[in-house]
């Protein structure tokens, strides 16, 4: 029997060679291996080629144990196959909720297609709305439950589709089905910014918890607390603009943008990454590096013309464990060795600020 593509996390399944099955936690797709949680609780790996996979909410018993009903005698399903109950565990009642992209099997990345899941590691189960487009008009893609302690492929879609993927809407409703009391939890709705150039990118695809063999994941919900985008209220909006305007206006804020001379205020950059980007969901720490440095390349190269030279910048990257001071000496040891270097003033902006002259 050939290997099942379908077969994902949280499918209900049952071995062929033994006695028992249980459900699919984790999936190795390039060595064709699934980790089965039976009855029992412990992780069982098997070849994908040895387990059968059981349709709708149930698991089943080995071949052995079920021979084919007889043509006079009905065999009910739950003869066959015992019903999987949710668990009772505490730990299970908070929700735990993922986005994940992965290549297709045994394709190349950036020529493969992508297969998006939506990973409900809870004991809820989920409605999902998905939706995605290049701005704020969008098209739905899926829409369905997603049953407790499972997950289900939403789409799949070509490399060449990623820009109307650019913005993403995931909205969750977790409720439980078939009569059961349940704590009703406030509806989510995430709104993602879709990097289509990192699925060009064979290191974007790192082992998560529910697949092996690489993904970029999105954690939309971690132990009951939505993950969700820097939002601005609107007045506070209104406020902050206006406040911009007023030091726009004066020539002390002029000077700190960069455009007077050098005997002028320093611009000054914040490098923290709330502060370049609108999200950090699914962001690794090199992706959020990436984007600091490029940011400073990006300050330094816009001063490269005479009327710049003596002008200072003052990057500001916190203190932290240095990883970020130390890369953007690096960069621009590499990239601007003319410039002058030096800690910023701490009177003025703290530990964990650099001064650069243009030279």
């Amino acid at each position: 029997m050939g290997i099942d593509k379908a077969l994902k996390v949280g499918d209900r399944v049952r071995f062929m060679d033994a006695t028992g099955g249980g459900v699919v936690r984790r999936v190795l797709r390039s060595s064709g291996v699934v980790y089965v949680e039976d009855e029992s609780g412990f992780e069982v790996p098997v070849l994908q080629s040895e387990v059968l996979k059981v349709e709708g909410p149930e698991t089943g018993l080995s071949s052995k144990e079920s021979p084919l009903p007889s043509p006079n005698k009905a065999t009910s399903q739950s003869e066959i196959r015992p019903t999987v109950k949710r668990s009772s565990d505490s730990e299970g009642e908070r929700l735990n909720v993922s986005l994940c992209y992965l290549p297709e099997e045994g394709g190349q990345i950036g020529h493969c297609r992508y297969e998006v899941y939506l990973v409900n590691d809870s004991n809820y189960d989920l409605f999902v709305a998905y939706s995605s487009g290049r701005g704020a008009e969008q098209e739905l893609r899926y829409s369905g439950v997603v049953p407790f302690d499972s997950s289900e492929e939403l789409e799949s879609f070509d490399p060449l589709e990623l820009p109307e993927r650019s913005r993403t809407t995931v909205q969750l409703l977790a409720f439980k089905e078939g009569g059961i009391a349940y704590q009703p939890k406030q509806a989510m709705s995430f709104e993602l910014k879709i990097d289509g150039a990192r699925f060009l990118k064979e290191g974007a695809f790192v082992e998560s918890p529910y697949f092996d063999d690489g993904a970029i994941t999105f954690e939309l919900v971690k132990q009951d607390q939505p993950l969700v985008t820097k939002k601005v209220e609107a007045e506070q909006l209104a406020s902050e603009m206006m406040r911009a305007k007023v030091q726009l206006d004066s020539p002390k804020r002029r000077a700190r943008k960069g455009v007077a001379s050098h005997k002028g205020e320093p611009l000054v950059v914040d490098l923290h990454i709330n502060e370049l980007v609108d999200s950090t969901l699914g962001m690794e720490p090199k992706d959020m590096l990436e984007i600091q440095l490029e940011k400073v390349e990006e300050v330094l190269r816009s001063r490269r013309k005479p009327n710049h030279v003596g002008e200072k910048v003052i990057f500001i990257h916190g203190k932290g464990e240095g990883v970020l001071r130390k890369a953007v000496w690096d960069l621009i040891h590499r990239k601007f060795p003319r410039h002058d270097l030096q800690d910023a003033s701490f009177q003025e902006y703290g530990f964990g600020a650099t001064q650069v002259t243009i030279r």
